[in-house]
């Protein structure tokens, strides 16, 4: 017990998008959207690589999420004097669909099922000027409650 995996994604973080809906020989069919997909294959990338290079294997138990997003300033909110500091991000994208994202994507890789979250803790926040917008998640296995 007590297994973690912290890992830093570079990039503009994604949420997941409503499912899109298609039909094929008259049966509807659901697919992610393509910035979804993309989004949760990069998530997937960074955090397999991760747990290769420390030679984790997927957690098992109650785990807990914690999660920060930071989202790139808005070139139209740059200044040249006074260069804003990290603020928080009260726009879009939801936190709930940044955070289910990450849970779909990580799911049977970092942990075996997304039923095991029993804990999440997060926060989506502006980067500084200058600052590249990234996506930082770690997954702490927990103990079981007395």
């Amino acid at each position: 017990m007590g297994n973690e995996i912290t890992v830093t994604i570079p990039g503009e973080p994604v949420a997941q998008g409503r499912p899109r809906f298609s039909t094929h020989g008259g049966f509807p069919r659901a697919y992610d959207p393509k910035k979804s997909k993309e989004g949760k294959q990069s998530v997937r990338f960074f955090v397999a690589n991760q747990m290769e290079k420390e030679g984790l294997v997927p957690l098992e138990g109650p785990i807990m999420l914690q999660a920060q997003f930071g989202i790139k300033l808005p070139t139209s909110q740059e200044r040249k004097r006074n260069p804003k500091p990290r603020s928080w991000r009260i726009k879009k994208p939801d936190l709930d669909n940044l955070i289910k994202l990450v849970k779909d994507a990580c799911s049977g890789i970092a942990f075996l099922d997304d039923n095991q979250i029993v804990k999440v803790s997060a926060e989506k926040i502006q980067c500084a000027q200058g600052e590249a917008p990234f996506t930082r998640i770690r997954f702490k296995e927990l103990e079981e409650l007395s």
